[in-house]
């Protein structure tokens, strides 16, 4: 299958409609443009399905850092997390960073009865329901709900503000959760010092809103000082698969690229920490290709989204603390 350009999937969709607006003088039927995008979503998902998965599950062996895939999205571990969710499996690149987040603490040995995690703009996912009911011990954290940066997330239904909204009672029992996970607000730019010693952390496509490349980096690196010698963080985050385009590099959401992740992989190793291997296969199924376009729903597939006109997805990063 050939590469679809970046960007040429929405403008297609955008042509279609106004040319129809055009050939029956109605331009009312401009507004088409939803609904051929959600045909178009259907019958790629309807294709995609058609696909039979592979004999081996990809997420066994090593811990791995990779971008999502159709590969990923459709094996039994996936599945069987989704499950442990209590939601349906669906072909979603933030369902993946959940599934992605658990399985790699998981792998890494910290998932487990009595470890401390530290989560990090944690907004309304249900990983900390999910360590809860593991028998983690956890420290949940957001925006303090009186910070200007928060009403934007609130109104996307992201931010949490406070542990009741945290809860996700399709997962764990709010008697558990309220025993193991405490709230304090913080700010991923300037994390208090007095975070260290945990066993874990995480966050969830939240490094990419610190205003640069450089800020979400040194936030990477501030959360690996929050860890005990030998303690995982992973993050996901956004990476662009169109590397020809103009970086986007500062801003209210900026878009890494392979370069990026690789040279920063390098000053981690560098500094005596053990970086999972950067896996960055794009995958071969039909929805790696398929790209989506604002407005973006989440029960539709979506690995690959088209923002400020680049074809992008999400990425993992696996970091075990050196002892330094």
């Amino acid at each position: 299958m050939g590469r679809w350009r970046p960007g040429g999937f929405g403008r297609t969709l955008r042509e279609r409609a106004r040319a129809a607006a055009r050939l029956t003088g109605r331009p009312d039927l401009d507004t088409s443009f939803e609904a051929l995008r959600r045909n178009q979503a259907a019958l790629a998902l309807a294709v995609a399905r058609l696909q039979a998965p592979g004999e081996s599950d990809p997420w066994d062996g090593p811990v791995r850092s990779r971008m999502c895939t159709q590969e990923l999205c459709t094996s039994a571990t996936y599945r069987t997390w989704c499950e442990r969710m209590g939601r349906p499996p669906l072909l979603h690149r933030k369902q993946w960073e959940w599934v992605f987040i658990a399985d790699s603490l998981q792998r890494g040995g910290v998932l487990r009865a009595g470890s401390r995690g530290l989560g990090f703009g944690v907004g309304r996912e249900p990983l900390a329901s999910l360590f809860a009911v593991s028998g983690c011990d956890l420290l949940a954290t957001d925006l303090d709900p009186a910070d200007a940066r928060a009403e934007e997330w609130a109104g996307t239904a992201q931010h949490a503000g406070a542990l009741a909204r945290m809860h996700d009672p399709a997962v764990c029992d709010l008697a558990t959760f309220e025993e193991r996970v405490a709230w304090r607000p913080v700010d991923m730019t300037r994390v208090p010092h007095d975070l260290e010693g945990f066993d874990f952390c995480w966050s969830s496509c939240a490094l990419e809103h610190l205003g640069s490349i450089d800020a979400g980096f040194a936030f990477v690196d501030r959360s690996l000082a929050t860890l005990r010698p030998g303690g995982v963080a992973v993050h996901t985050t956004e990476l662009t698969l169109d590397e020809s385009a103009p970086a986007i590099t500062e801003g209210p959401t900026v878009l890494y690229r392979r370069a990026d992740l690789e040279e920063a992989a390098e000053r981690w190793r560098r500094a005596g920490h053990e970086v999972a291997e950067l896996a960055l296969d794009q995958g071969d199924g039909l929805l790696d290709w398929y790209v989506d376009v604002p407005p973006f729903v989440l029960h539709e597939p979506s690995l690959r989204a088209l923002l400020a006109g680049r074809m992008c997805t999400s990425v993992g990063l696996v970091i075990r603390r050196g002892d330094g």
